[in-house]
């Protein structure tokens, strides 16, 4: 029995744009750059309209599976998840032609690299602007362009390389780029690569290429390793291969949900190019040791690109404190859908500095990027605000190593005592982009309905809400009871010591400290000595998070821009982040939903999330 379900495109990553984890990945969470953001939210006017529904067939034990992970993450809390968000995307029409903010063609993963590849991002007849320009988080002459380093993946790569496929955000939907198509038969996975295209060094693009940046992927620990080579064992070189100048096939271990593979196949942009990586493939082929790989693996991650070979629209011209330059490749496929000869990206730092290049009409526009209402206002009327959904937001996360959150009655509380509403609405800074989670769960959809009108169908009553849009104070006060707190002088305390809560996060994504600042105050109030640690974006990132130096953390709590559940609860139980930064336990204790998904109070999530994997489409 199949169930239809009103499951929306994106309404999920190298931390510092837009959240996510801290050391790249290729999972669904955006290539691993989550997009322009800054904590990236934001919203557009309210008269952008709402992206509408697309049905998605889930069968009934599917759906029973994503209902008791649901429940798992609405009993234990491993995040506290606060609000689903809307993003704002922004085109500058002066000098520019592009797409209507309510057109399809908006909704592409991300505007600012597709419309300008598909010819809908132009520049306007008599326009004297013959450069398009965006800004970039890093400096760019210390950006680099080696994905498998994980520090500072320059902004430019969005011209430089093409990702895989093409992606819609509000439909949901593929189609064919770089791989131009595929085909699933059993356990076999082929990849055709577009014919007529070439590195920016005239090479052509084959499917050697293609197949190196796999490879090197699941070497690096991406999560298509656990289709192909689950435990490392040696036999990647033999089930990604190239069996001919345009044809790829990977052999995975067991059939997979072809849905699932193509979101981690989409958002990866093609560098491994043979003359450029092609070493660093053969040594990790061909490690006989764990010492080996080893080092050919760090020989990969050391390495910095700064001088790339690409292969998109755009090649690297040089890079200075200020800006990255690049120029059309006028051999790229796609080149004579491009009429202007350069693209810069200009060092931009802080929210502000973005906020006031698009007021001034200095940056052509943004992928995606929060602006708060009083920014808006000041927008020229050329800049047009497009509505982008992410199927994410902002959370609370908690380091399970550190008192007093590792008790699941503490974060009971926590989420008893925060209204998100107030949340959504302060950190939404009147943009009414914010929407409240209504049962923490790990499930998005709040914008159209589809948690309790699709995923929760029949089981909506069996999850807490915690109090959506008031604060549960009794039943927080009688958790805290029940965990040997008392309250004396209007304080939390246990033993003479008050109850402390503090919450760290990068102080540049101002939507997430304004949102941060609102859960510190509503804490305060109730009695709990909270106090917002905010730090330098890359300090918060690069070394208090990921190394789980925190007792509450702000980061995303799904993986974005995915609807199905399967993404988001590999991502609260099974990625990195949780396992490294979080440090989740691998079991817990909650009282059980379906008794046919399991038998016992004791529940291993990730075993669940794997189930899901090999679920029907």
């Amino acid at each position: 029995m199949m169930q239809l379900l009103g499951a929306t495109g994106a309404a999920a990553g190298l931390a510092g744009c837009g959240g996510q984890s801290a050391v790249e990945t290729d999972t669904p969470a955006d290539d691993g750059d989550g997009g322009d953001g800054d904590g990236d939210g934001g919203g557009a006017d309210d008269e952008t309209p709402t992206p509408t529904a697309t049905p998605v067939q889930v069968d009934s034990e599917s759906l029973a599976t994503i209902q008791e992970l649901a429940y798992v993450t609405n009993q234990t809390l491993p995040v506290l998840p606060l609000q689903e968000k809307l993003a704002q995307s922004f085109q500058t029409t002066d000098d520019w032609s592009v797409p209507s903010k309510d057109s399809d063609a908006v909704q592409t993963y991300w505007p600012t690299e597709w419309l300008p590849r598909s010819g809908e991002w132009t520049a306007k007849d008599g326009s004297d602007d013959d450069r398009l320009t965006f800004a970039q988080w890093a400096v760019p002459q210390d950006s680099q362009y080696n994905p498998w380093n994980g520090k500072n993946f320059g902004e430019a790569r969005r011209m430089l390389f093409d990702r895989f496929m093409q992606y819609n955000l509000a439909t949901q939907e593929y189609s064919g780029y770089v791989v131009s198509d595929h085909s699933l038969d059993g356990t076999t996975l082929t990849l055709n690569v577009r014919e007529g295209q070439t590195w920016h060094n005239g090479d052509a693009v084959t499917a050697t290429d293609v197949a190196n940046q796999i490879k090197l992927d699941i070497y690096n620990g991406g999560s298509l390793g656990e289709f192909v080579a689950p435990e490392d064992d040696g036999m990647i070189s033999e089930r990604v291969t190239a069996v001919d100048e345009t044809t790829v096939e990977m052999e995975l271990v067991e059939e997979v949900n072809g849905d699932i593979l193509l979101a981690y196949l989409q958002p990866k942009y093609l560098v491994a190019h043979e003359g450029s990586y092609g070493e660093f493939v053969t040594a990790l082929d061909e490690a006989e040791s764990e010492d080996e790989r080893s080092q050919a693996l760090a020989d990969l991650t050391e390495d910095t690109t700064p001088e790339p070979v690409g292969c998109g629209p755009f090649q690297f011209e040089d890079a200075d404190t200020r800006r990255t330059l690049l120029t059309k490749y006028d051999d790229h496929p796609d080149a004579d859908n491009i009429n202007y000869p350069e693209v810069e990206y200009l060092y931009k730092p802080e929210n502000q500095g973005r906020w006031n290049s698009l007021i001034n009409e200095e940056t052509d526009g943004s992928a995606t990027l929060f602006m708060p209402s009083n920014k808006l206002n000041q927008l020229p009327d050329s800049v047009q605000v497009s509505l982008i959904p992410r199927h994410w937001g902002l959370g609370l996360v908690f380091n399970f190593d550190e008192e007093p959150v590792d008790d699941p009655r503490v974060r009971k509380a926590i989420a008893h005592v925060v209204n998100r509403e107030a949340v959504a609405k302060n950190s939404g800074a009147g943009t009414n982009s914010k929407i409240a989670v209504s049962y923490p769960s790990g499930l998005t959809g709040e914008f159209n309905g589809q948690i309790e009108g699709a995923w929760l169908e029949g089981v909506v009553d069996e999850f807490e809400t915690y109090g959506r849009g008031e604060a549960q104070t009794d039943e927080a006060a009688a958790l805290l009871e029940d965990a040997g707190y008392e309250k004396s002088g209007g304080t939390w305390q246990k033993d003479g010591e008050p109850l402390t809560i503090p919450i760290a996060g990068p102080s540049g994504f101002s939507d997430w400290v304004a949102g941060a600042e609102t859960v510190v105050s509503q804490l305060k109030e109730f009695g709990i000595e909270a106090q917002a640690e905010m730090k330098d974006t890359s300090t918060y990132w690069g070394q208090d998070y990921s190394n789980g130096d925190f007792v509450v953390g702000l980061q995303g709590w799904a993986s974005y821009d995915q609807s199905h559940p399967f993404f988001h609860f590999q991502w609260l139980f099974d990625s990195w982040d949780a396992q490294n930064a979080w440090n989740l336990p691998s079991e817990f204790e909650s009282s059980v939903l379906h008794d046919q998904v399991r038998d016992g109070e004791t529940v291993v999530p990730s075993d669940l999330v794997a189930a899901l994997s090999t679920a029907s489409e």
